[in-house]
């Protein structure tokens, strides 16, 4: 009698458990999607993962890949896309690959820090530098004067547009080509750059750093230029 009441609350768990997980199963599989309001392309940067998870898309309905089994892996960035999660919660993700494409999906933009090849930007500095130098005397003069006239309120937009406004007045043709190039590297890179001069980037010896934030300031660049152009 005890032992047919034994199995009698044995079965009663086990259904009670099962009917508990298939609700649970079926919960998270009509889990509500996320909207996607807007996408665009990206420039193909290089992250780390730090935390969380890969989605199979922009809905974020199936996870593909944990990005804690990949810590030191480096991912590229190629579009974005803002959300609205299920709770109301608005969030931008980002696609990334790695290396071979083998692992890739959607990730929320806060789980991956910035990487920036060091050798890579000195490289990048001498050459605009290099490209200034060999402007006509009264050009290169006047970028000197802009870039004097950057503050630490001024912005990576308006330095851009100054040299904008500046390249438009002159008549040098290979001037203005070697103006296009330089608004081109500081426009694509201007960020990263501002961040290696306000951190001394003689002081960074590692080839690759991580960074978390990058801001639009241009203070640090303009007067990191200016030492190597006086």
């Amino acid at each position: 009698m005890k032992r047919s009441l034994i199995n009698l609350l044995i079965t009663n768990l086990v259904v009670i458990f099962g009917i508990g997980l298939s609700q649970s199963i079926t919960a998270a599989a009509k889990a509500k999607p996320a909207k996607v309001t807007s996408t665009k392309t990206l420039t193909k940067d290089s992250y780390r993962a730090t935390s969380g998870y890969l989605y199979s898309s922009a809905k974020l309905t199936k996870k593909v890949h944990n990005a804690d089994n990949y810590p030191l892996t480096t991912f590229y960035t190629y579009r974005s896309a803002n959300i609205t999660r299920a709770n109301g919660n608005k969030a931008v993700y980002y696609y990334i690959k790695n290396g071979n494409g083998k692992v890739k999906g959607w990730i929320w933009r806060g789980h991956l820090v910035r990487m920036i090849n060091v050798s890579k930007r000195r490289q990048q500095i001498n050459q605009i530098i290099g490209l200034i130098d060999t402007l006509s005397i009264n050009n290169r003069n006047q970028i000197i004067t802009i870039l004097e006239s950057m503050t630490k309120t001024n912005t990576l937009v308006d330095l851009l547009n100054q040299l904008d406004l500046f390249k438009s007045t002159i008549p040098n043709d290979a001037d203005i080509a070697k103006l296009n190039e330089i608004f081109q590297m500081i426009k694509s890179d201007g960020q990263e750059l501002n961040y290696l001069f306000s951190q001394g980037i003689n002081r960074l010896y590692p080839k690759v750093v991580a960074i978390h934030n990058l801001n639009d300031k241009v203070f640090a660049l303009a007067q990191g230029l200016l030492d190597r152009l006086n």
